[in-house]
């Protein structure tokens, strides 16, 4: 009768790639465990290579492969051979848990350097040695994240890959230690640029962050040989690094959480882009939120989706459809019944003709347009007093925005709020924001009053009346329909009239920056259909 020998797998692990890159510790593990199984006289039926793997969790591929071949019903092995215990696991609970796994399938866990028995007292013995591996695991963890800390306090790189814009460069060497910096790599810089401007409009009309991807990958502009996604474009403007405030620390290793800001160190990088732009794109993905707008809302076929109201209850006016035509119909009738709304109900083409026709010719007859903006002419044919008192609110209103950001700040100081608290964070940003617009506006006064020379005349006027009747006529639907949402707040549906509302503002904004500057305002999401043409010509 022919004796079955007995078998084992070796695993074998090392914690860092660096220390599977250096390929020393592997074959020399490999090496004693495969001597070991020859004088015992064990067949080694296998051997598991983990590199670069924490022992602190058991998140590892190779790990999770061996235990389930161990324990499987084929019953491949007799003994799981490590180097030490560590090797195994470095958590008391996982060591135990997958120790008594290997137990119950008759396997049993063997460690070259650290024999203990399988009796009451080995296994006590081998989870105190568990627990001093934990512990000193978790003890050099900590020394060396706090040596990390203090290096990005310092302003060095920490060993990591780059940011996408970004190279390293050696800025001093201490002893045998190279120390890097991040530096700008132009060529990456010119698409972070990009990226940021498509999205705010400097080239055209703004895109989305899907409209980005598409014209990034289309035109082979790759993200280190990767096509670019939603996720990652969205990381990367999003990410403070690129207005040269780089957060190291911001995330947790292991399980991907976000640490508070007091967690993290704030290191000093080249910026590529300005911290204005960098707040205006937060604040305009904000705002595009489809959390906030949803894109149905934007980019639907209801041209006056989210201002159309019905005159009886106030509800929205949605799609409907009947007898082969689009209709604007009460949105409470329809869902909740004539009791709570008798409804009212207008063909779609004819509603959007009536509005845009009647914004063409009195909205923006030039006459007529010229007198809505009579008060603004006024005021600066009055001299130059009133500009002053504009200019002294805008600065009085500039202060009330610094003495809010004071107030925040003591109030962090005094513990009222935590300073790692995200609203607060949230509120900063949009102060920021806020004073940067009141800056502009100041700055544009100042301008105005040394020149004497008005921000809207009678010319500009005119050319706004004849490029806006122009886009109402011949302008795509999405730039007609996001004039709409831009130019009218309500459009009121009753039985016998049809009232618009709209605001003076936007139209003094058009008339003194002109048509094409507003475009970042009025489009939100841009539906894009075969962007190539490459299918269906």
């Amino acid at each position: 009768m022919t004796t079955q020998p007995i078998r084992a797998a070796l695993y074998v692990r090392v914690s860092t790639t660096r220390q599977a890159e250096a390929d020393l510790s592997i074959p020399d593990q490999v090496k004693q465990l495969t001597a070991y199984c020859e004088r015992k006289g064990w067949q080694v039926a296998e051997t598991y290579i983990e590199p670069g793997a924490s022992a602190l969790d058991d998140d590892r591929p190779v790990f999770q492969d061996m235990i389930a071949a161990a324990t499987s019903v084929a019953h491949p092995y007799d003994h799981v051979v490590v180097h030490s215990l560590s090797r195994f696991s470095r958590d008391v609970l996982d060591s135990a848990l997958y120790g008594r796994k290997l137990e119950k399938a008759g396997v049993s866990l063997v460690s070259i350097t650290q024999e203990v028995g399988d009796d009451a007292n080995g296994k006590l013995i081998r989870t105190i040695l568990n627990a001093f591996d934990e512990h000193s695991s978790r003890e050099n963890a900590k020394h060396t994240h706090r040596a990390m800390m203090e290096n990005a306090r310092q302003g060095f790189w920490n060993g990591s890959r780059p940011p996408f814009g970004y190279a390293l460069a050696v800025k001093e060497r201490r002893g045998t230690k190279d120390k890097k910096v991040l530096v700008i790599n132009e060529d990456e810089a010119q698409t972070v640029r990009l990226i940021f401007d498509l999205y705010l409009g400097r080239h055209g009309k703004p895109l989305g962050l899907k409209a980005i991807c598409t014209h990034l990958n289309w035109r082979g502009i790759t993200r280190r040989g990767h096509a670019w996604g939603i996720g990652s474009l969205q990381d990367l403007m999003t990410s403070s690094t690129y207005c040269g405030r780089h957060l190291f620390n911001r995330t947790e290793s292991r399980t991907g959480r976000q640490r508070p800001d007091a967690e993290c160190v704030e290191m000093a990088v080249p910026a590529i882009i300005s911290e204005e732009v960098y707040l205006q794109v937060r604040a305009a993905l904000h705002d595009r939120s489809p959390r906030k707008t949803p894109p149905r809302v934007v980019n639907g076929p209801t041209m006056l989706a989210s201002v159309a109201r019905c005159a009886h209850c106030g509800a929205a006016m949605i799609l409907n459809t009947g007898k082969g035509h689009r209709y604007y119909a009460c949105s409470s009738h329809a869902k909740k019944g004539k009791t709570v709304c008798k409804g009212q109900r207008i063909r779609m083409d004819r509603l959007d003709d009536m509005v845009m026709e009647y914004l063409g010719s009195k909205v923006f007859d030039p006459d007529r347009l010229e007198q809505a903006l009579k008060s603004y002419m006024d005021a600066h044919e009055t001299g130059t007093a009133i500009r002053r008192e504009q200019l002294r609110q805008m600065r009085a209103r500039r202060g009330d925005v610094d003495a809010a950001r004071a107030r925040l700040f003591g109030m962090v100081e005094t513990g009222a709020v935590e300073a790692h608290d995200p609203m607060l964070k949230e509120r900063l940003d949009q102060m920021k924001l806020q004073a940067a617009d009141l800056d502009s506006q100041i700055a544009a006064l100042q301008d105005d009053l040394l020149s004497g020379v008005p921000t809207i005349t009678p010319e500009k006027i005119r050319l706004l009346a004849a490029q806006m009747r122009e886009r109402l006529r011949t302008g795509p639907p999405e730039l007609r329909q996001a004039y709409m949402r831009l130019l009218l707040n309500s459009v009121v549906v009753g039985a016998e009239e049809i009232c618009l509302s709209g605001s003076n503002a936007v139209l003094e904004r058009l008339a003194a920056q002109g048509v094409s500057a507003s475009a970042s305002e009025v489009i939100t999401f841009a539906r894009k259909w075969r962007p190539g043409r490459d299918s269906n010509p």
